[in-house]
Parts: structure tokens; C-alpha cells; sequence
């Protein structure tokens, strides 16, 4: 099933969602158009088994800083880097930005319950904070879509390739992390 995924994820990204077949991605992948139709009932389903990988991948590097006990300043300031450093991967970039926009309307509800689910947890993450007095206390899903937003912004636009673009590559990561711990640093910190 790994290889499916990856499959789809480097075609969905490099070619977008329609131009994407599934004989493609069982090709790529190496399977039977069988045994892919075993794992995934159709193209929406594996278009959104590969987002909830990126999501997952990145919620799991958060949680790894966390877990290592980093001061909370640090904690955002390598999250965002590990946004930006995404950029490093254009299939990432490409893949995200379909997901944001996806090209196909009917994934429209099923992608927003699947951001709304990322939300979620990076709110849970801010809600422990928050009651740990690491941050102010903030509305937590508030505060996780505006961190998402603004990441996301950020990286799209870094994704180009201009001027702009190299300068946001450059300062990006301490800039986001700087404007998201100046909103959520303990009033005593201010």
C-alpha cells in the first residue's frame, strides 16, 4: 500500500488530480489496477490518503519537538522551518497547493473534514500549552487555523520562483515563528 501512496502522491503532484489516472499510479507503483482498487475504491480515496499522509507526516514532526522538551518559542520557530523546508520538495509544494485548491469540487467537503481534523490537533497541542501557562490562553482551533493559514500563505508564495520568493525561502521560517510567538507568548513575555 506504501508504494501506492507514494505513487499517487508523485503523479497527483506533478500532474494534478484529473490529468492523474489510476493505471498510472498502479504502473508507477508497480501493482495491479486490481489490487489498487483492493487497497482504494477510487481516485478521491487515494488523492486523500496521500494529503492525510503529508498532514500526518508533519503532525508527527510537531510532536517529536514536543516531545523533547524544547521551550515553546523554539517549538514554533522549528515548526515553521519544517514548513518552509518543505519547499526543498517540489512534489510537497505541488501537493499541498492541490489540496488547498483542489481542482475537482467534490473534494472540497471531504478535504476540508481532513483539514479540519489537522486543526484539531494542532489545537489540542496549543490547548496543553495553554493550560501549561507555556502560552496565553487562546480559543485553540482559532489559533491552530490562523498558524495553518499563515503558514500556508507563506509557503505558497515561497514556492514560486522569483526574487520574492528566495527572500521569503530565506527569512520565512524566523519571521512566522517570530509573528506566531509575539500572538501566543505569556503576557509576562510581551
Amino acid at each position: 500500500m506504501e508504494r501506492i501512496v507514494e505513487a499517487g502522491r508523485k503523479l497527483f503532484a506533478q500532474r494534478g488530480f484529473h490529468a492523474t489516472g489510476m493505471r498510472d499510479i498502479a504502473r508507477l507503483a508497480r501493482v495491479s489496477i486490481g489490487s489498487l482498487y483492493h487497497h482504494f475504491r477510487s481516485k478521491d480515496d487515494l488523492f486523500l490518503a496521500v494529503v492525510r499522509r503529508e498532514f500526518e507526516t508533519r503532525l508527527n514532526q510537531a510532536k517529536d519537538l514536543l516531545a523533547q522538551g524544547l521551550p515553546t518559542q523554539e517549538i514554533i520557530r522549528q515548526v515553521m522551518e519544517m514548513y518552509l523546508s518543505g519547499l526543498s520538495d517540489p512534489d510537497s509544494v505541488q501537493l499541498l497547493s492541490r489540496a488547498w485548491a483542489p481542482e475537482d469540487p467534490r473534494l472540497w467537503k471531504r478535504l476540508g473534514a481532513l483539514l479540519e481534523e489537522y486543526a484539531r490537533a494542532i489545537a489540542t497541542i496549543l490547548k496543553e500549552a495553554a493550560d501549561a501557562g507555556k502560552i496565553r490562553p487562546v480559543h485553540p482551533l482559532l489559533a491552530a487555523y490562523a498558524l495553518l493559514g499563515m503558514a500556508g500563505a507563506v509557503t505558497m508564495r515561497a514556492a514560486a520562483n522569483d526574487e520574492l520568493a528566495q527572500e521569503l525561502r530565506k527569512v520565512g521560517a524566523k519571521e512566522l515563528a517570530e509573528f506566531a510567538w509575539r500572538a501566543l507568548s505569556p503576557k509576562e513575555e510581551r
